[in-house]
């Protein structure tokens, strides 16, 4: 268990927003008071995106919070200090053929000389050996570098080889490491909580993974250590649902109802024997408590419920049914749903057991067995 390890979120959140052409500061100002929450540390934004999208936010109002991804570009080093940026990230690529010391050395000196915190990210880090990073080793001290962003720009990596280069090079690098793992394969979750197990502080993440290929997924890397490691210095998530719905919704994106933690529908039960056992055991089903995210368990009556299912949702609607009147009443009920082909509204239901306790009282209202009833 890694029950006292500091988890510190490096936001790609807003980045990828303002790609998405959000640009009033209202806006971002929102999404930041939102992520200030759950551990947050910096959230950054590439140049390229704030000149394409004509952002028009005047970045020292974001300067504590906010850093400026650039190239390894003289110019864009001035651009972004002329934007107002006082932190900024240095995107650069170890390459085989080429040492990229020559190429960084005259863009760090500006940085310093325009007095900005330094970050240098090596985008391809984890593709290389450790002594190839270990060559940018003297930059650190000489330009005072702040932190070095280790990254797995294919997301080829696997927890594994995360966690024992992570290891090794947090150990040895005279400056914080951070780590940024993508999510080509689907495994910057798993890459990511693999970095914080090997000691790395600093984590780069996004609400629910947004982003061209996508970062880890905040809420899944926040509950993961909250939750499976019992670390009490991660913020609890009884909002973060609705905070990340929000976030998602500011920027025009909607959120997935099977989303993972966050989504919905994922404490949605529908199949008798689901129901029955989790019912029973929530734990046999549910690797979080529904109100430790800020969600709900919803059972969901359809053509695969049964009769647990079906008496248990009827008491949530404040109604009651024997057993045996339950089990009448749910081939009136699966008939309904494989005809409208989803499951019934908590009105139909309602409106099938007045039908059905009408019937009771009174032999002669008939009850269709084919279910036929509107909607609404």
């Amino acid at each position: 268990m890694k029950a006292d390890i500091k988890v510190s979120i490096v936001d790609q959140t807003i980045n990828e927003v303002v790609r998405l052409g959000v640009n009033n500061p209202a806006d971002v100002r929102f999404m930041l008071s939102v992520l200030k929450k759950y551990s947050f540390d910096a959230a950054d934004v590439s140049l390229n995106n704030l000149e394409k999208n004509m952002v028009e936010f005047e970045a020292d109002e974001f300067s504590e919070s906010m850093r400026c991804r650039v190239k390894c570009s003289g110019q864009e080093i001035f651009r972004a200090k002329k934007l107002g940026f006082s932190k900024i990230v240095i995107n650069t690529s170890l390459n085989p053929l080429t040492p990229i010391q020559d190429m960084l050395e005259p863009v760090l000196q500006m940085a310093c000389s325009n007095d900005q915190e330094i970050y240098l990210s090596i985008d391809n880090a984890l593709e290389f050996s450790i002594r190839d990073v270990e060559t940018i080793y003297p930059l650190i001290p000489k330009y005072g570098i702040k932190r070095l962003i280790l990254g797995d720009r294919s997301g080829k990596a696997d927890p594994f080889t995360t966690y024992d280069k992570l290891g090794f090079l947090g150990n040895t690098i005279q400056c914080p490491v951070e780590y940024v793992g993508y999510n080509d394969y689907g495994t910057a979750t798993a890459n990511t909580l693999s970095a914080l197990r090997a000691g790395i502080e600093y984590v780069a993440t996004a609400v629910s993974g947004i982003g061209i290929p996508g970062v880890a997924a905040m809420e899944e890397v926040l509950m993961a250590a909250r939750h499976l490691w019992k670390n009490e210095l991660v913020p609890d998530g009884y909002s973060i649902a609705a905070d990340c719905e929000n976030i998602l919704y500011r920027a025009g994106i909607m959120l997935p109802g099977e989303k993972a933690i966050i989504g919905k529908n994922v404490f949605a039960h529908e199949s008798g024997i689901h129901v029955d056992g989790v019912l029973k055991n929530p734990n046999l089903y549910e690797a979080i408590k529904p109100e430790e995210v800020g969600l709900r368990r919803l059972l969901v009556i359809g053509k695969h419920s049964g009769t647990a299912s079906l008496v248990q949702k009827l008491r949530h609607l404040g109604l009651s049914l024997s057993p045996e009147k339950a089990a009448a009443l749910l081939e009136k009920v699966r008939n309904t749903a494989i005809l409208q082909k989803k499951p019934l509204t908590d009105l139909q239901l309602k409106t099938l057991y007045d039908l059905q306790m009408e019937s009771v009282k009174d032999p002669n209202i008939h009850l269709s067995g084919k279910g036929e009833m509107p909607c609404d």
